[in-house]
């Protein structure tokens, strides 16, 4: 029936009668779970013979899931339309449904005419009001001037707040867009949304119109009348003319008013900008041209943040840790640029939902691929080729994310004529694929996994010759997001994670055999956002994690091997830990402060050995054993964690902030090199091995400049250690049954300042200067437990000066120049300093532990980048890129070893690139 037809009938008279109707009138019985409310009334007319007029979209989305026993049709009616826009009047037979109308009996300006509550036929007179503005456009496509209601009318309290709640998303292809700013301009009340898209703001009932902005989109305003509390989801448009400025000038406000600090957000896009070694785009290393972050040097993986060692870095894709972050003996990492959306570097400041390491946390996020449309994106390089695509599986609803990179190094080496090459074998792949979801407005699931394996053979080195070696990441994660109310978020994860490798020698049948290594962990958390008024945030959760460590099998290959059979016995241990975090701001004052409890037990089966009190732990010492069964508790370490983040805004282009933090770690990598290597061990903590603790203190002011063009920072840091695992001299990791024997603990202290500028506009990029000092002091009470005397030293990863210039100059929109240059000290080594002879052989004495420097390291890069035409229309956008990695050709040693030879001791230098590598790559996305 049409609604036209009855509402004009009523718009000016209600009837008294159904307030009498309410106590005498129908009931309604039934049982209704998840029930379309249109079925729900054409059921009710059955039991009651009422009738029920409406406009059909207004009900199409409207579930009902109720029990009625004999209820009064009025009270089952109100449970019904509960927590929608819809009310309904009774008009004698009939009920009517309207949409954002507020039905006002008796108003004020027709109560003098009243003569009775009760009228002609016991119908009542009322307005109708079902708009706020008159001149509002009904064209709902132009978002811009539409004026949206949001929440009940019939809800909205006088003076009032409320809650907007909703997801920004990119109206291209539906994905979420991560950090957008959401905001009143006066007063000004702002937020922004989380990594699902999701925002919620508390504003003043009532009429305002709020902006939002985002990195690379069009800036865009919606404005809305609230009522109550309600949804608001919001499209964005891509700026594809100012993307460049865009970028910058939201960079730059955030870098100043956030409460973070020591805080790099690194955006794919940056990564397409610097100059490239052997045609591979890489986000982790675009991290080591950040300031505070180094590594070891050209070929060594893992990364040393402030003075930490490379296992205290917490890596993370899609909330799945990684052991292992590189491809190729480092040259690599082993995420695929293509298919990465972002990647954000904490330093200091560290979030409370994170965990588990003590110097920094990689947070990397796969991309959400289009529901919308189809796309894909390539590259073919001298010795890779990359793929990554975009599928919608149900639009709007469900997409699917596939990425994969392989490399054909091994056809590269077998044309090299050398036969000290040619023999050589390394290849690598790594595929990645996530699926999202969009359950309905309330609901989304991602499930995502990835797999990357390395293998090589190589026929001149000393530890691998001839030998089969290979390592695999596998991960995996689903996570679940529902929206309880407007004001509180919920995230559901459950994530496992496996990293082993396996070492083959069979060159020789009688010394055959293959070793393995192999780590994992399964992990269950829940986190929760909270968003109470204007200016304030609560997130909690809770996590509990099982690790599994095989610390190293080896096993004879071959019935002719000789080999006798090693095994070491497996490490269990869990991790429990809770959070709970807020951020307030108070006029100037931005506060985050936060805290983490966190519980690690280390369990059986495991035998734990016991030595004599007073004395140290060796062969000698040792008294006794306990065998504890699976499931029991060897040992229990607990205690908390604080976070604590403070901005104090100067002016509306400059800011001091201050954070301290305390982290701790139970996991220990063992390796008696400065870089993590594919064959180092990793232990847990355990009886005789403690965690490892950090306090950091962090202090930085932050300015913009020439119109936000230029941001300039300083920080500084000072970091006291625990309980840092080193090793004694002469000791050895690999299946080391009684590893604590090896292992020498001690405290540490790491300090510097960082400098960084960050150019926008034609000529962009950023400039950075770091100090940073690491030392470790071993001071045992016995002799074998002492190292450099008891005094503090540097650590093998200690590299006090630190430069890197990253330049990108754009001629053209299609021709741009890039340039890049690194400085930094050469490491420490332990150099031998004299010769002698004892009982007719001869014998080398060595410096103290890390006394001397490799010579220091300098490289400039070069790349050069032509875009193919902007035209819309085409069936691929292209783009080449020609780069000259070390464009000086400078030797750079990575490390220096000595050798004797006729009597004199030699030394020399393991040059990784000592020459320039020009790299032309091909890339394309359609």
């Amino acid at each position: 029936m049409k609604f036209s037809t009855i509402l004009t009938g009523i718009m000016f008279t209600m009837a008294s009668w159904q307030a009498l109707s309410q106590a005498t009138g129908p009931v309604v019985t039934g049982d209704y779970s998840d029930r379309p409310l249109q079925e729900v009334f054409e059921d009710v007319e059955q039991q009651s013979g009422l009738q029920f007029f409406y406009h059909q979209p207004w009900v199409d989305s409207v579930k009902v899931t109720a029990v009625f026993r004999q209820t009064p049709i009025s009270t089952a009616l109100a449970t019904m339309l509960e927590g929608s826009t819809l009310s309904f009047h009774q008009i004698d037979g009939r009920i009517i449904i309207t949409n954002n109308a507020v039905v006002i009996n008796q108003p004020t300006i027709l109560q003098s005419f009243s003569q009775s509550s009760e009228v002609s036929g016991g119908i009542a007179k009322g307005l109708v009001f079902a708009r706020e503005y008159q001149d509002q456009t009904d064209d709902q496509s132009d978002l811009e001037n539409y004026v949206f209601e949001i929440g009940n009318r019939n809800s909205m309290k006088t003076n009032g707040s409320s809650t907007i709640a909703g997801y920004v998303k990119s109206a291209e292809n539906g994905e979420p867009v991560v950090g957008a700013l959401v905001y009143l301009p006066e007063p000004f009340t702002a937020t922004s949304s989380d990594e699902s898209g999701f925002y919620s703001l508390t504003l003043p009932n009532g009429k305002h119109k709020i902006m939002i902005q985002y990195v690379g989109m069009k800036t865009t305003q919606r404005n809305v009348v609230l009522f109550s509390s309600g949804k608001l989801n919001i499209d964005m448009d891509v700026d594809v003319i100012a993307l460049q400025e865009v970028t910058i000038e939201s960079d730059r406000d955030i870098n100043v008013k956030s409460v973070q600090m020591g805080v790099n957000k690194i955006n794919i896009e940056e990564v397409k900008t610097v100059p490239i070694v052997l045609g591979e785009n890489d986000i982790l290393k675009i991290a080591t041209t950040k300031a505070g972050v180094q590594t070891v040097g050209e070929g060594a993986s893992g990364f040393n943040v402030r003075g930490g060692k490379a296992d205290q870095n917490l890596i993370l894709i899609n909330d799945a840790p990684v052991y292992n972050a590189s491809h190729f003996f480092g040259f690599f990492s082993v995420f695929n640029s293509d298919a990465i959306e972002n990647m954000e570097l904490y330093k200091s400041g560290i979030p409370s939902k994170f965990g588990g390491r003590l110097s920094s946390v990689f947070d990397i996020q796969a991309k959400s691929a289009s529901k919308t449309e189809f796309k894909g994106q390539g590259g073919i390089s001298p010795i890779t080729s990359k793929m990554t695509l975009e599928i919608p599986l149900i639009k709007d609803k469900t997409s699917l994310l596939l990425g994969g990179r392989t490399t054909y190094s091994n056809w590269v080496l077998s044309k090299v004529k050398s036969a000290g090459f040619n023999e050589n074998r390394v290849s690598f792949y790594d595929l990645i694929t996530q699926v999202d979801h969009q359950i309905d407005d309330k609901n989304d699931l991602r499930i995502s996994a990835y797999v990357s394996h390395d293998k090589f053979r190589l026929s001149s080195d000393t530890l691998f010759s001839f030998s089969n070696f290979s390592f695999d990441n596998i991960n995996g994660s689903a996570r679940w997001t529902h929206k309880f109310t407007n004001n509180l978020e919920g995230a559901f994860s459950a994530i496992y994670s496996d990293y082993h490798y396996d070492l083959q020698y069979d060159e020789s049948a009688p010394n055959a055999f293959t070793q393995n290594f192999g780590i994992n962990e399964a992990t269950a958390k829940a986190d929760f956002d909270y968003y109470m008024e204007e200016n304030r945030k609560i997130t909690f959760g809770a996590s509990v994690k099982r690790y599994d460590v095989n610390p190293g099998q080896k096993i004879p290959l071959g019935q002719e091997s000789l080999i006798q059979g090693q095994e070491v016995a497996r490490e269990r241990g869990i991790e429990s830990a809770i959070h709970l975090a807020s951020e307030i701001e108070i006029n100037d004052f931005s506060i985050y402060g936060g805290i983490r409890y966190v519980m690690f037990n280390a369990v059986g089966p495991q035998k734990v050995y016991t030595y004599e009190s007073g004395l140290p732990k060796n062969s000698d010492t040792e008294i006794d054993s306990a065998q504890y069964g699976p499931g029991e508790i060897i040992k229990t370490y607990h205690g908390p964690e604080w976070r604590f983040s403070g901005r104090y805004t100067l002016n509306n282009v400059s800011s001091l902030k201050l954070s301290l933090s305390r982290t701790r770690q139970y996991i220990h990598s063992l390796s008696n090199s400065a870089s993590l290597s594919p064959t180092d061990t990793w232990r847990l903590s355990s009886e005789h091995i403690a965690p490892q603790t950090a306090d950091q203190v962090a202090l930085g002011y932050y300015r913009n400049m020439f119109r936000n063009r230029v941001e300039i920072s300083i920080e500084g840091y000072y970091r006291l250690l625990q309980n840092l695992v080193d090793f004694k001299t002469g000791s050895t990791y690999l299946l080391n049954q009684k590893i604590e024997r090896e292992v020498l603990q001690g405290p540490g202290k790491s300090y510097g300042i960082e400098f960084s500028l960050t150019k926008s506009g034609r000529l962009n990029g950023w400039l950075n200067y770091a100090y940073a000092r690491t030392f470790i002091k071993l001071d045992g009470n016995f002799q074998e437990e002492i190292v450099n005397d008891g005094k503090f030293f540097p650590t093998g990863y200690d590299k006090p000066h630190t430069i890197n210039l990253v330049a990108n100059y754009k001629l053209t929109r299609r021709f741009s120049f890039s340039l890049n240059t690194t400085y930094n000290t050469g490491r420490p080594v332990t150099f031998p300093v004299a010769a002698f002879d004892f009982k007719g052989s001869q014998n080398i004495h060595f410096s103290d532990r890390n006394a001397f420097r490799i010579p220091d390291y300098f490289r400039i890069d070069l790349g050069i980048n032509l875009e193919g035409n902007h035209k819309i229309q085409k069936l691929s956008h292209s783009f080449w890129s020609l780069s000259i990695y070390n464009l000086t050709g400078r030797d750079n040693p990575f490390s220096v070893f000595f050798d004797v030879k006729n009597g004199q001791i030699q030394g020399s230098q393991l040059i990784v690139f000592g020459n320039p590598i020009p790299t032309l790559s091909y890339n394309f996305k359609f």
